[in-house]
This record gives C-alpha cells, structure tokens and sequence, in this order.
C-alpha cells in the first residue's frame, strides 16, 4: 500500500514546507472503501463547505499558534511517532485477518449484502425443503383427508428430523478430524 514519508514536503493550505505525514492516516485513506469516501465528501457541496470551514479556521487559528507550537511539538514528537508506527502495525495487521478491506467499494458492498440476507436465503431454503418433503409423504399417504395429512405431518417432521441430524453428525466428524490434526500438531511441535 502507498504510505507517505514521515516528512513531506507539499502545499498545505497554501503554504509549501515540511509538514509531518501519518503512516496511519495514509494507510486508512489508502483503502478503497475510503478513498471513494472522501472523494465523493470533497466533491458533494457540503462536504467542499466543511473543508472550506475547516480550512478557514486552520489558517485563522491554528496558523498563527504553530510556531509556537515547534518546541512543545519536539517533546512528544517521538512518541507520536511511536503511537503511529503502531497503529500502522496494527492497520497491517487488520489487513491479514480481513483481506476484504483491501476489496473495491462494490465488492464489499455485495459481500456485505450477501452476508445480510442469509438467514433469509437459510429459511427460504429450509421452507422450500419441507414443503417438499411433506408434498410427497401426503401423496405416499393417499388420501385427501385429516389422517393423510397427519401422517404426512408426522413422517415429514421424522424425515427433517433425521437429515439434519446425519448433517449435524457430518459436521461434527469435520470439526473432530480438525481437532485431531491440530492436536497432533502441537504435540509433535513440542
């Protein structure tokens, strides 16, 4: 990922000089998900206010105290520098565990909706699968009447019943193999 220097020299509200860059805030704007973000903060019309508002108070207030500000500011500088080499460390580290940061805008968007609507696509799914379940066991029953559905009731219940416990035994055989593995693996590391 792009990352500034520690020390830039650039134009900041129209001043050229040395002016200190975070390693952190580079790193943040540096996703996709925030870049589009601010981009379409400075190009919406109350977004350039506020910059305009801001950068206003910067050079009323904040301009005339910063020379002031040089010799205090060299007390802490190495600490703010360490705090920001951390956070860095830690932003690099969030980039490992969740690789989607790294993503478009438009796939975390679809991840994000896909991730939403699945309990619906769980219950849709389910609900499609007992209702076909008790359609057949009423048409093995044969008949049109309360008992026929009973039995279809009662034998469609035994049938979810059972396939979700053979998903679940599956499952939990998985999830045992794995704890096996890694059990044989911190034993034989030791």
């Amino acid at each position: 990922m792009p990352h500034a220097e520690e020390t830039m020299s650039k134009q900041v509200n129209g001043e050229k000089g040395e002016y200190p860059q975070s390693k952190t805030i580079s790193h943040i704007a540096s996703y996709p998900v925030v870049a589009e973000g601010l981009k379409h903060f400075q190009s919406n019309p109350y977004g350039q206010k506020s910059i305009e508002v801001a950068d206003h108070g910067y050079k009323s207030i904040v301009t005339p105290i910063l020379p002031y500000a040089q010799g205090p500011y060299g007390y802490v500088k190495p600490y703010v520098t360490k705090a920001d080499e951390m956070a860095e460390g830690g932003l690099k580290k969030v980039d490992e565990t969740f690789p989607i940061v790294k993503e478009d805008t438009q796939k975390i968007k679809d991840s994000i909706f896909d991730l939403a609507l699945l309990p619906f696509r769980i219950a849709n799914h389910s609900k499609n699968y007992v209702l076909k379940t008790y359609e057949g066991e009423y048409k093995k029953c044969g008949g049109n009447g309360y008992v026929a559905s009973g039995k279809a009731v009662v034998t469609t219940s035994l049938i979810a019943t059972s396939d979700y416990l053979a998903w679940l035994s599956t499952f939990l055989a998985e999830k045992k193999e794995q704890v096996k593995e890694t059990v044989k693996e911190k034993t034989n590391s030791k």
